[in-house]
């Protein structure tokens, strides 16, 4: 045996290398195929003139208003006598006087009188306007809508009509595409 010589190559990557390679390429392409697949273009909706979009037209203390606000519905069947003060005796937000009703404009709340359409609302006229609009919470045959206005007194009415007479715009929270894409028209 000791006239006989075997030569080993250097080990190399070379062939690895290139099928990696050669995978990550296919991967690529097929990720690639399959996001052009599945590609979808939104239909951007424009509202109407009367009412505001909550994701881009409130600002942040009116955004967390308004979904104090919604929330207050729920509790509002369970008490007998709904009124502001009531519902601040309870400690329901945004009608409670506490730290976060000061950082979102201080809003000084109270019951609007039900119409001849039985409708019934809620007014809060802020203390800081600079921080939020005025807004107005009103129930029609136990359906919550949120109004809001730049300065407003209560109104006379709360229907549709007269609350846009006044110069109330509806906050639309229904939207048509996904929270995490911003779709404009």
């Amino acid at each position: 045996m000791s006239g006989l010589r075997l030569i080993v190559p250097p080990a190399s990557g070379r062939r690895e290398t290139l099928a990696v390679a050669a995978l990550v390429a296919a991967i690529a392409v097929g990720a690639v195929a399959v996001v052009s697949l599945h590609r979808e273009t939104a239909e951007a909706s424009v509202l109407p003139g009367w009412q505001i979009d909550l994701r881009h037209e409130l600002n942040a203390a009116e955004q967390g208003l308004t979904a104090d606000l919604l929330n207050a519905v729920a509790e509002i069947p369970f008490l007998d006598d709904p009124s502001a003060e009531s519902l601040a005796g309870e400690g329901i937000p945004p009608f409670a006087q506490d730290a976060t009703a000061e950082t979102r404009g201080g809003h000084v709340w109270q019951e609007i009188p039900p119409d001849a359409g039985g409708n019934r609302g809620w007014i809060g006229i802020p203390a800081a306007p600079e921080r939020a609009r005025s807004l107005l919470l009103r129930l029609a045959d136990d359906t919550p809508a949120v109004w809001l206005a730049e300065a407003a007194d209560a109104p006379a009415a709360l229907d549709d009509a007269a609350l846009i007479r006044v110069g109330w715009r509806q906050v639309s929270f229904a939207y048509a595409a996904s929270v995490t894409r911003e779709v404009r028209p």
